[in-house]
């Protein structure tokens, strides 16, 4: 235990030493400390000035669940395959080897893990602010919130160690585990929108469905959910309760995983190894190269590239790799998960809407697809191709441009949201009868949305030597995204009160080409990003 204190020691006072050691990422969280305090008090400032009309809170609740749902959900079913890990690569070759008991080592793990969910409510209490003045709720009300978010991401590490080894090799049970996940999952939403078109379709219907007290009942995500907002409304049986349960789950699955036959060093080890070696590929703990290098063996029809001279080769090469993971390259799950959500969404607008004796236009529906969609987008623009080809030395010896090597290496990442674009907003033009113009403007919007998010991550590379994707770096990426977008977006906002007459491909304009702009600035202000090997630690 000694050595273990020891070590948790050192790590802190060198993470402290290297912080001093890199200037340009000590101010940038000095700067984001700054904005958190700001933010915090704008937030109370506001709600003690306010005139005590808020929000009505059922919309927080399911606000709040969806959230716990997109954190958890994608993360068991990508630790199915590749398993948790709570450790790195130097804590494989300096612990595993100790004579230090395991039981020991896996607390260790789950308290690094447990600290991590901790630091990510930084970012997550920049959304306090609005969440007082658009709910009501307090500061202290808000740390729970946060404090649950963290709490079902250290809970989904724990559960998904448990799964991984009792389902690691085992194809019946990986398919078993899917399948509980996603039958709860649509026994959810089925439950919701059931609820939803039974009881009236209106606004009252969709606030009681959404905050219904039987999702509370679902394991882990309805029992956390139930917890805080037990804490939140004062109501103790719901705290004790959801409480209990949630400690029941969490020790439960750590006594199971450490009183069973698996090895616990042989379940973690090619996890941790998978995850150093694609450490800057992965967003949020999940990417393609990590999920492509656990995945069944395929069959191989096609080999060779066949097509591209000097830098785009590197695209036809990643087309090659994405027609050996999908027989339609580039239509992702995520396609239809956007697509089935924008679905839902217009929906559940236009039975509220015609309660209301009100009929909204097609065009306002898809407008209303567009931010949603591209808000969803900021979250699953994960890394791309092009990270995953920063990893080896071939890129960088290749003899050509530099921004040439980086625009044909990004091609592919920069292709995905055009096709996710023309999915579901072809589809939802079709189904509404909307102007195909319509549809055409926000495939091109969402499109560039993609394209600035990529270019952000380009410049997070440059200036970071990372990627923006964890920890407080995040929040320095979304406010340079707003200032990044603001132009445009604004452009389109004084087109729309000047001009109300114009036709929304012309009001759309202002965002797409500014976006596309912004984009191409950013790639040919970093393009010597592939002049020199730069290894990150």
């Amino acid at each position: 235990m000694k050595a273990i204190l020891y070590l948790i020691r050192k790590e802190i006072k060198n993470a402290i030493i290297d912080l001093f050691h890199h200037p340009v990422k000590l101010i940038s969280y000095l700067v984001i400390i700054a904005l958190l305090g700001f933010s915090l008090f704008s937030g109370t400032k506001s709600e003690s000035h306010s005139s005590g009309k808020y929000l009505d809170i059922r919309i927080l609740h399911g606000i709040y669940l969806a959230i716990l749902l997109f954190i958890g959900v994608p993360g068991i079913l990508t630790g199915v395959k590749s398993g948790a890990t709570f450790f790195k690569m130097c804590d494989v070759n300096m612990l595993f080897v100790s004579p230090i008991s395991p039981k020991t080592i896996l607390g260790y793990g789950l308290v690094k893990q447990m600290a991590s969910s901790i630091l990510m409510m930084a970012f997550l209490m920049f959304y306090a602010g609005m969440a007082t003045s658009a709910f009501g709720v307090t500061i202290g009300q808000m740390l729970a919130l946060v404090a649950g978010i963290a709490l079902m991401v250290f809970m989904m590490q724990v559960l998904v160690l448990l799964i991984y080894s009792f389902s690691s090799g085992r194809p019946g049970r990986i398919r078993t585990v899917k399948i509980c996940v996603y039958a709860m999952l649509g026994a959810m939403v089925a439950f919701a929108f059931g609820s939803f078109l039974i009881n009236g379709a209106n606004m009252e219907a969709l606030l009681s469905a959404i905050a219904s007290p039987n999702l509370e009942l679902v394991p882990l995500f309805g029992w956390i959910k139930g917890m805080i907002f037990g804490i939140i409304t004062g109501n103790t049986m719901h705290i004790v309760l959801y409480a209990v349960l949630n400690s029941i789950a969490i020790a439960g699955s750590i006594l199971l995983f450490a009183n069973s036959d698996s090895d616990y060093y042989e379940d973690v080890l090619q996890s941790t190894e998978t995850s150093f070696a694609l450490r800057q590929a992965v967003k949020d703990g999940r990417s393609v190269g990590m999920n492509s290098m656990n995945a069944k063996p395929r069959k191989v029809t096609d080999t060779g590239i066949n097509h591209g001279w000097g830098a785009d080769t590197f695209f036809f090469k990643h087309m090659r790799e994405a027609k050996r993971k999908s027989r339609i390259p580039y239509i992702r799950t995520s396609t239809i998960v956007l697509l089935a959500a924008n679905l839902i969404l217009i929906i559940a607008i236009q039975k509220i809407s015609g309660s209301d004796g009100e009929i909204l236009a097609a065009g306002y529906l898809m407008g209303i697809g567009l931010a949603a969609s591209s808000y969803i987008l900021f979250f699953l623009n994960a890394a791309g191709d092009w990270t995953l080809e920063l990893m080896k030395p071939y890129i960088y010896l290749v003899p050509e441009k530099p921004f040439d090597k980086l625009f044909w290496a990004s091609m592919s990442t920069l292709m995905m949201p055009v096709i996710d674009g023309a999915v579901i907003f072809t589809a939802l033009c079709v189904i509404l009868r909307a102007n195909p113009f319509t549809a055409l403007i926000c495939v091109l919007i969402y499109a560039s949305m993609g394209f600035v998010y990529t270019a952000a991550n380009v410049l997070s590379q440059r200036v970071f030597g990372q990627l923006a994707n964890k920890g407080l770096i995040m929040i320095l990426y979304m406010i340079l995204l707003v200032v990044l977008m603001a132009p445009g977006i604004g452009g389109s906002v004084a087109l729309y009160i000047l001009a109300r007459q114009v036709p929304g491909i012309v009001m759309g304009l202002p965002i797409f080409v500014w976006n596309l702009l912004v984009s191409v600035g950013i790639f040919y202000a970093c393009r010597n990003l592939l002049n020199t090997v730069e290894l990150s630690k």
